[in-house]
C-alpha cells in the first residue's frame, strides 16, 4: 500500500513521526555542531598557546644568542682597542727614548754643558753612598770633566756607560755601589711615562667597556 493510499489519520501520524525524526536529527546535528565548534576552538587555542610558547622560546634563545654575540663583539673590539693603545704607548715611548738619546748625545758632546751635570751626578752618588772614600766610574773620555773632591779615591773609565753618568763604589770594600748613570735614570723614568700615558689613554676609552687597568703598572 502506497503512502497516498493510507487513510488520512495514518498519513498524519506518519508525517508527525517524520517531523519528529527530523527535529530530533536536527537537534543532534546542532548539538554535534556546537560540540565540534567548542572542541575546534579549544584545539585552536591550544595550538595558538603552543605556537606562542615556541615563538617565545625562539625569541628568548635569539635574545640570549644576540647578547652572547654582542658580548663577544665587545670583547673583540676591546682587545683590538687595547692592542692599539698599547702599541701607541710603545711607539710614543720609543720615539721619546730616541729623542732623549739624541738630547743626551748633544749634551755630552758639549763639555761646557755636560761637565756641571756630570759633577752633580758624582756628588749625588757619593752623598748617597755615604763612604769616606769612593771610586767613581764614568764613560770613556769623561774623567777629565770631574772636579776635585776629597772623597774621590780614584776614577775609572769604562765603555759600559754608553749613556754617561756616574757609578760610585766604596773605596774600602768595593761592595757598596750607587748607580747614578743616565741610563738608570732613564730606565726609572720610563715606567712613569708609560703609566702616565696609559692613564690618559685609559681615561679616553673607559666608556667602551671598562677602565683599561691592564695598561697600568703595578
Amino acid at each position: 500500500m502506497g503512502f497516498r493510499n493510507l487513510p488520512g489519520d495514518e498519513r498524519e501520524a506518519l508525517e508527525s513521526f517524520k517531523r519528529a525524526l527530523q527535529d530530533e536529527y536536527g537537534r543532534k546535528l546542532e548539538a554535534l555542531k556546537e560540540r565540534y565548534e567548542k572542541e575546534f576552538s579549544a584545539l585552536i587555542a591550544a595550538r595558538r598557546i603552543d605556537v606562542e610558547t615556541k615563538v617565545q622560546r625562539i625569541r628568548e634563545k635569539q635574545a640570549i644568542e644576540f647578547e652572547e654575540e654582542l658580548a663577544m663583539a665587545r670583547q673583540s673590539a676591546f682587545r683590538e682597542l687595547r692592542t692599539r693603545v698599547l702599541s701607541t704607548i710603545s711607539e710614543t715611548t720609543g720615539r721619546l727614548e730616541e729623542r732623549v738619546m739624541e738630547q743626551l748625545a748633544s749634551l755630552r758632546s758639549n763639555p761646557g754643558l755636560y761637565g756641571p751635570v756630570l759633577n752633580d751626578l758624582a756628588r749625588e752618588a757619593m752623598d748617597a753612598l755615604g763612604a769616606p772614600k769612593a771610586v767613581l766610574r764614568v764613560a770613556e773620555g769623561e774623567a777629565v770633566l770631574l772636579e776635585k773632591d776629597q772623597r774621590i779615591a780614584g776614577i775609572e773609565e769604562t765603555a759600559d756607560l754608553a749613556m754617561g753618568g756616574v757609578l760610585a763604589l766604596d773605596a774600602e770594600g768595593g761592595t757598596h755601589l750607587v748607580d747614578n748613570t743616565l741610563q738608570t735614570r732613564w730606565e726609572r723614568l720610563k715606567p712613569m711615562i708609560v703609566e702616565e700615558l696609559s692613564g690618559r689613554l685609559a681615561g679616553l676609552v673607559s666608556d667602551v667597556q671598562e677602565p683599561l687597568t691592564e695598561l697600568r703598572l703595578s
